[in-house]
């Protein structure tokens, strides 16, 4: 179950009362404020004349209201591995995330503030494709999961035929230099940057109608690592176009992708044979890790550092111990 910070408690007392106050006084409560808000967001967006958006917004009352998208949301909390995590030398092998590591601009206040797609941005699709695979399998993932996930070249479609990742057959090379051309891309004009805000409030709406309006109802990391993967594969369709610029049909282009993965049994794309073959889950080449149990995140233990130097993962979550025999 997850945990509930002590300030998101205070907020959410402070909010049920203003809530009871704001009834008793026949004021809008917040839920009436949030269906008011997902009204106004959806009749804005469906007034916009861009291609493809009436069909994103098709897909976004379709998967809300088949309940495909609660659940999508409710595996991002619950996927959990139950065997050791991959090593840093083991995840080297995946040559799409060295080439991002070596190319992307690394995160700072600086690519923040101007939406740069930076190396935060590339590792938001990590922790989605895992949710797609854990909203298909239901059980924790197993060591042969954790190598479907990182060496089947799922990333590797999704970065290069967005929205037709299904159709390609071999694995993608992508380059240095798409890489390089990608790190430049960033949301520059007001006008995108509104769009892309007014579909992430439409979506934060639809959050709230599902699991209600108080901090203790949902995982305050997912929003975020939505709006970073949506701007990862917008920022894809910008380099495939040769811009730097993200515009709004980058935007409605990357919603395409993300739900179309949300529908795909992705637990089909398994690990290609030579990236793993040496791989052993009995034989990590460390031998003690402390791992999350809510965000995945794991750290190797130095030979001068005990599991007592760390309270709870950057995440906030609860940190798991493991020890592995050195068998070298």
């Amino acid at each position: 179950m997850k945990k509930v910070k002590t300030w998101m408690k205070i907020l959410d007392i402070a909010f049920d009362f203003k809530d009871r106050v704001n009834a008793s006084l026949g004021r809008e409560t917040s839920a009436e404020w949030n269906k008011r808000m997902l009204k106004e967001h959806f009749e804005y967006l469906m007034s916009l004349n861009l291609q493809g958006l009436h069909e994103v917004l098709d897909e976004i009352r379709d998967i809300w209201k088949s309940g495909l998208y609660e659940g999508f949301m409710s595996s991002f909390e619950e996927r959990k591995i139950i065997s050791r995590p991959l090593t840093f030398k083991e995840l080297a092998n995946n040559k799409l995330a060295t080439l991002a590591t070596a190319n992307l601009p690394v995160t700072s206040l600086k690519t923040i503030s101007l939406s740069k797609t930076d190396l935060n941005v590339f590792r938001s699709m990590r922790p989605l494709i895992e949710t797609t695979y854990y909203l298909n399998s239901g059980c924790p993932f197993s060591w042969d999961d954790s190598l479907n996930i990182a060496f089947s070249g799922l990333d590797a479609r999704l970065l290069s035929a967005l929205d037709r990742f299904d159709q390609v057959e071999e694995v993608p090379e992508l380059t240095a230099e798409f890489f390089q051309k990608l790190g430049k891309t960033q949301i520059f004009d007001k006008k995108t940057s509104d769009f892309y805000l007014t579909i992430t409030r439409l979506l934060v709406d639809i959050e709230n109608e599902i699991f209600g309006m108080r901090f203790r109802d949902f995982n305050s990391d997912y929003v975020p690592t939505e709006g970073l993967f949506i701007q990862l594969l917008a920022g894809c369709n910008a380099v495939h176009h040769n811009r730097e610029h993200i515009i709004e049909e980058d935007i409605v282009k990357a919603y395409k992708t993300f739900f179309k993965l949300m529908k795909t049994n992705v637990t089909q794309y398994k690990a290609i044979h030579e990236l793993v073959q040496d791989m052993d889950e009995n034989n990590p080449d460390y031998s003690s890790v402390l791992i999350c149990k809510s965000c995945g995140d794991y750290y190797k233990l130095e030979l001068d550092e005990s599991v007592d130097d760390f309270e709870s993962c950057h995440c906030g979550g609860e940190l798991k111990y493991l020890h592995y025999e050195d068998n070298e």
